[in-house]
């Protein structure tokens, strides 16, 4: 998310060409006036690397007691009447 915020605000929309939103600066250094070509892949690409390098090994445990819990019933509270 923040790849593509980075990489629209120094593109040619944002400054450098006589029809960017800001006519009067020139701070564009990513040459691409769509940055979704590159910042797309990108953020797929940090999101799979997070999702490698920060695994929780706590959260095994608890999916398994969840899914056990969510098929059988076990440790559900009784109904309330109202």
């Amino acid at each position: 998310m923040i790849s593509a915020v980075v990489l629209v605000v120094f593109s040619p929309v944002v400054s450098g060409k006589p029809t960017s939103m800001i006519t009067g600066a020139d701070f564009a250094w990513f040459p691409l006036s769509n940055p979704g070509i590159v910042s797309i892949p990108l953020g797929f690409l940090f999101g799979v690397l997070g999702t490698y390098l920060a695994k929780d090994r706590s959260s095994e445990t608890r999916y398994n007691e969840l899914s056990v819990r969510s098929l059988t019933g076990a440790g559900a509270e009784t109904p309330t009447k109202h």
